[in-house]
């Protein structure tokens, strides 16, 4: 065992935090693992310095669900943070949650509560219709902050309201999705009907098959020759599939016709408006979309 590692865990044995953290930050810098990062956690958490706590966590955070202890630990260095909406996340995907958890997340909730800016900032997320797009998204960013129950009252408002920006109500639902929440919630999508989903039954992203369908028709078409012009349809297809979520599959029955009309864009467009729901009208509501959001 190297000297630092030595000194850190006799600090650590004798909860002098300080000396601990200084350690374990040398050794976690030369030689990074699981258990430094864990140790360094708790030392940096002890020592109250939480900023950095958070920092290191986030470095190896999948490591924290393993066991009962460390999960208890990530959701304390969590909640310090105020980051309440993350806490409730992550502990939705542990199978069994350590009593103590449910505790933590309750007392920090109605602290939450008695802070003099909450009334205010709650008013700011459930109202953020009324903002531009950046202040749409500070507000939603700031809204992981407030308790679950007034974040879930907020946002079945949210999803209805044709104000709320489109990748607003989208990460929104990706929210819930996280959530595994039971409860259904109604959500407006883009050709501006409501339909009902249920939480704990939304696919994340990433399980959405067609996804990988489309970018693998999309390198198909293009190949190898033009990666710089690749990657820019690669991105607007990442930004129109995340703004289809979570209905992907029904905008895009037919993968092949959509990225032919992604890359051949306008040449196709007639001057007759589009079918309703066919490739064209789709893109075109898309691009009109992605316009407003870049100001463009």
């Amino acid at each position: 065992m190297d000297r630092n590692l030595q000194l850190a865990n006799e600090a650590f044995k004798k909860e002098q935090w300080q000396q601990a953290a200084q350690f374990y930050e040398q050794e976690y810098q030369s030689a990074p693992s699981e258990k430094i990062n864990h140790l360094l956690v708790k030392s940096l958490f002890e020592d109250h310095q939480y900023k950095m706590a958070y920092t290191v966590m986030m470095d190896n955070l999948n490591s924290y669900l393993m066991d009962g202890q460390h999960v208890i630990l990530m959701v304390r260095v969590l909640l310090v943070n105020h980051q309440l909406l993350m806490a409730h996340v992550l502990t939705a995907t542990v199978p069994r949650l350590p009593a103590e958890v449910g505790q933590l997340l309750f007392q920090a909730e109605e602290e939450a509560r008695q802070k003099p800016g909450f009334r205010k900032d709650y008013q700011t997320f459930y109202q953020l219709s009324a903002l531009t797009l950046n202040q749409q998204q500070q507000a939603f960013e700031k809204g992981k902050q407030l308790p679950l129950g007034e974040w879930v009252t907020a946002t079945k408002a949210l999803l209805i309201d044709p104000f709320v920006k489109p990748i607003i109500r989208v990460s929104l639902l990706e929210m819930v999705q996280k959530l595994k929440l039971k409860e259904r919630f109604t959500f407006r999508w883009l050709d501006n009907k409501n339909y009902e989903v249920a939480g704990n039954q939304l696919k994340s992203l990433a399980e959405v098959k067609k996804v990988g369908i489309l970018e693998r028709t999309l390198q198909a078409m293009l190949g190898d020759h033009d990666p710089m012009t690749q990657q820019l349809y690669q991105n607007e297809l990442g930004l129109q599939v995340t703004l289809l979520y979570p209905f992907i599959d029904r905008a895009i029955p037919d993968p092949q016709a959509w990225v032919t009309r992604l890359i051949q864009g306008d040449q196709e467009q007639s001057a007759a408006l589009p079918t309703a729901y066919s490739v064209e009208w789709w893109q075109r509501k898309l691009s009109q979309i992605m316009s407003e959001m870049t100001g463009t």
